[in-house]
C-alpha cells in the first residue's frame, strides 16, 4: 500500500526539522574549526570521489557555481586543495584534494563522530544501526527519483565487516 498523503506530509516536515536543527548542531559543533560545513562537505566530496572540474562538482553537489568558486578559492588559498590542467581538455582544469585537505577531512570526521556518539549516550548500537539505515534508505531513494549516484559513499570498509560479522551470526555452528 503507498504511503498515504498525511504520513508523507509528516516525513517532509520530519526532513525540514532535521535539516534545520543539523544546522544549528554543525554551528554549534563547529568549535574553532576555520573551515564552514559547505567547505568541509566539498573536501569530503572530493576524498571520495577523486578530481573533478568544477562544472561537474557543482552539478553533482547541487552548489551554484558563484557559490563554489567562493567556497574553491578558500580551500585553495588554506592549501586543502588544487588545481591541475584536465588531461582531456587543457582548457579546463580539474580541482583535487590535497593531503592536508584529506588530514582536515580525517579530523573533522573523527571530531563529528565523538561528538555525535556523546549526543546519542542512551542509544545502544541497534538504534544507531537502525537510524542510519532509515537515513540510508530515504538517501537511496532521493537519489534514485533524481536520477543519480551518490557523490559520496556512505558505506565505508566498516559496512563490509560489519555484514561478514551478521552473516556469521547467523551461521549454524560448525562442528569440532
Amino acid at each position: 500500500m503507498p504511503v498515504s498523503h498525511d504520513t508523507a506530509v509528516e516525513l517532509v516536515r520530519d526532513l525540514l526539522e532535521l535539516q534545520r536543527v543539523m544546522k544549528r548542531v554543525t554551528k554549534t559543533d563547529a568549535g574553532g574549526r576555520r573551515l564552514n560545513p559547505t567547505a568541509i562537505a566539498l573536501l569530503y566530496y572530493l576524498d571520495s570521489n577523486g578530481p573533478r572540474r568544477a562544472t561537474v562538482m557543482a552539478s553533482e553537489t547541487g552548489l551554484g557555481p558563484s557559490g563554489l568558486s567562493r567556497q574553491l578559492a578558500v580551500l585553495e588559498e588554506e592549501g586543502h586543495v588544487e588545481r591541475t590542467p584536465d588531461p582531456d581538455d587543457g582548457r579546463a582544469a580539474l580541482v583535487a584534494i590535497t593531503e592536508r585537505g584529506r588530514e582536515q577531512v580525517r579530523a573533522v570526521l573523527e571530531e563529528d563522530a565523538q561528538r555525535l556518539a556523546a549526543r546519542l549516550e542512551d542509544w545502544d548500537e541497534q538504534q544507531a544501526r537502525t537510524s542510519r539505515g532509515a537515513i540510508n534508505e530515504i538517501t537511496t531513494v532521493f537519489l534514485d527519483s533524481l536520477g543519480v549516484e551518490r557523490t559520496t559513499s556512505c558505506r565505508g570498509p566498516q559496512e563490509h565487516t560489519d555484514q561478514r560479522h551478521a552473516e556469521r551470526e547467523h551461521e549454524e555452528p560448525t562442528a569440532r
